[in-house]
C-alpha cells in the first residue's frame, strides 16, 4: 500500500534548480546592498549632526 502512494513521488518530473538559487542569489544581494545603503545614510546624517562636536585638530 505504502508503495503505491509513493509511487507519484517518485515519478514525479523534477523541476529545474537552477533558476531557484539564481534567484535567491539575487535576493541577497539586493539585501546587502540594501543595509550597505542604510549603514552610508546613517554615517552621513551622524555626520551632518556632530560636524562641529569633532575635534579635527587631534593628533
Amino acid at each position: 500500500m505504502r508503495a503505491a502512494y509513493n509511487m507519484a513521488v517518485v515519478n514525479a518530473p523534477r523541476q529545474n534548480d537552477s533558476a531557484p538559487k539564481h534567484r535567491r542569489h539575487a535576493i541577497y544581494a539586493t539585501e546587502t546592498s540594501g543595509l550597505l545603503l542604510i549603514a552610508f545614510l546613517l554615517l552621513v546624517l551622524i555626520l551632518i549632526r556632530y560636524w562641529h562636536v569633532i575635534r579635527w585638530s587631534v593628533r
